[in-house]
């Protein structure tokens, strides 16, 4: 079925399961809030699909420096490159150095790596190097190895939130438990004394 037939389909559901005007009011609602879950939004598909490749960038830089600094062209070394890699990135420096090759310069290029961490100093640093692989290749080494120390702290913060967010279903599990097992029967101890001395 037509992803775009989903949303008149449920609208329609919707209408014909509630009934009345307010049936009518709820498909149309129906509708539009399918309609709208389902739309695609490129820009957060690209996000999500750079943050799923970062780990991987770094090294794919790595090797770009070593193939510069044997003097090899940029683009000669991104298609050699490109083709070892992981497909998902091959693909994109492949298609950022097709458009060097064909004249672009870096930055022109730059929308074919897409949102690839640091991929904007990529371009800038190309750019201004010219055709000197040495002068690049330092650049790329530090570039990866700053990304790798953004990657890191990223993935500290989100262990930190992470380890926050667990205290308040910890402390849900184990405080009735701690009240059952450690205050329940000294309590029923005072209680049973009480009676029994009341008796």
């Amino acid at each position: 079925m037509p992803r775009r037939l989903i949303g008149p389909l449920a609208g329609i559901a919707a209408a014909v399961a509630i009934g009345g005007p307010t049936g009518v009011i709820a498909g149309f609602g129906t509708w539009w809030l399918v309609a709208r879950l389902l739309r695609a939004d490129p820009e957060r598909t690209e996000r999500l699909a750079a943050e799923r490749l970062a780990p991987a960038w770094p090294w794919t830089l790595d090797l770009l420096a070593a193939g510069m600094r044997a003097g090899a062209p940029f683009p000669q070394v991104a298609f050699a490159v490109a083709d070892a890699d992981d497909s998902r990135i091959g693909e994109r420096l492949s298609r950022f150095a097709g458009a060097i090759h064909l004249g672009a310069n870096a930055n022109e290029a730059l929308p074919e790596l897409g949102m690839l961490p640091g991929a904007a100093r990529l371009a800038r640093q190309l750019d201004r190097s010219g055709d000197s692989g040495a002068a690049i290749a330092g650049g790329l080494e530090q570039l990866a190895a700053s990304l790798r120390a953004e990657l890191r702290t990223r993935t500290e913060e989100r262990a930190g939130r992470a380890a926050v967010a667990l205290i308040g279903p910890l402390c849900l599990c184990f405080l009735p438990a701690f009240v059952i097992v450690g205050i329940g029967p000294v309590v029923f101890g005072i209680v049973a004394d009480t009676l029994t001395t009341g008796l």
